[in-house]
């Protein structure tokens, strides 16, 4: 018997075509916006709007191991009112939102405006769906994915101080989502029935209201928030945030364009910066950026970064 291995990591442009079936059918696409949709994600992967979580089972051959992703954006506040979040909106958000980002008249927002909106906490964040290849909770493999998917859920969410979380998902999900700590809201007066046929709920908590709650629910916690210490550059937090999932020199090199040499430059710019701030950060590691204690200020860095993940997100 094949034991699985789950992992999840943010996806690149090399998983785009594979991810493509894991587009839940409630969304409606029509053809041509399906056909349309690789190119998109190849244009949004590394843009800090987008929020993506890809669940793998490393037992499985290459080309077969995608098992569950989860899609989120970070929206202008423009957009959350011509889709009507902070009110009632039409069931079909995430297929709208595709089909403006394809017609070219939603642009994501870029690094600098994420920064400005987090630090005035009017950051809004959309969950656009949640799918995985196995859905039947009686099987094993599907209870894992759904707990790899909240896994997933919390470090793409977490770090932002926002002031609002949407989330649209299938009627069939709502004692999933409402045990996970989301609000369902209604839709327009006779809205429910999603494009692709199956009926929707529209859920909606703000951080007031998630705030108010005891701590412990997979989206109340993302509302914890702390400003962050060190005002890591964009290049440095995107590296910070692919090493989380271990992803190795080559990896990292390929997806932020640099050469071996640049690589260890952004680590050792990184590792200055967090060092002007609080001097006493890496003990008996201190002082050595490239030699054998090089490793040790990684793994320092890294384990409080995941304990802090305002440090990943765009402050400004």
């Amino acid at each position: 018997m094949q034991l699985p291995r789950l992992r999840h990591r943010p996806p690149g442009r090399d998983d785009v075509a594979e991810l493509m079936s894991l587009l839940p059918a409630w969304l409606g696409l029509d053809p041509a916006t399906r056909q349309a949709l690789p190119a998109l994600w190849e244009r949004l992967v590394d843009e800090p709007a987008l929020i993506a979580g890809l669940t793998e089972d490393l037992s499985r051959p290459a080309g077969e191991r995608a098992q569950a992703l989860g899609v989120g954006m970070v929206l202008p506040q423009a957009l959350v009112r011509e889709l009507r979040l902070d009110a009632e909106p039409e069931p079909g958000i995430a297929r709208r939102l595709y089909t403006g980002l394809l017609a070219g008249r939603w642009q994501p927002l870029g690094d600098k405006d994420i920064g400005r909106a987090n630090a005035r906490g009017e950051l809004h964040l959309l969950t656009l769906h949640f799918d995985m290849r196995v859905r039947d909770l009686d099987d094993p493999m599907a209870r894992s994915l759904m707990i790899m998917g909240a896994e997933t859920f919390r470090a793409g969410f977490s770090g932002y101080r926002s002031q609002a979380m949407y989330f649209e998902n299938t009627v069939a999900s709502a004692g999933w989502m409402q045990m996970n700590g989301f609000l369902r809201r209604p839709y327009q007066p006779g809205g429910q029935q999603a494009p692709g046929g199956e009926p929707l709920a529209f859920y909606r908590l703000t951080r007031a209201e998630a705030l108010g709650a005891a701590p412990g629910s997979t989206v109340r916690d993302i509302f914890d928030h702390h400003a962050p210490l060190f005002g890591f550059s964009a290049t440095q937090r995107q590296l910070l945030w692919l090493s989380l999932f271990d992803a190795p020199d080559e990896l990292l090199m390929q997806r932020l364009d640099v050469s071996v040499h640049g690589l260890k430059k952004l680590w050792r710019g990184l590792y200055e910066r967090i060092e002007d701030a609080a001097p006493e950060f890496f003990g008996d590691a201190a002082g050595d950026n490239e030699g054998r204690r090089g490793p040790e200020k990684r793994r320092q860095v890294l384990a409080y970064v995941r304990q802090r993940p305002e440090e990943l997100r765009p402050w400004a």
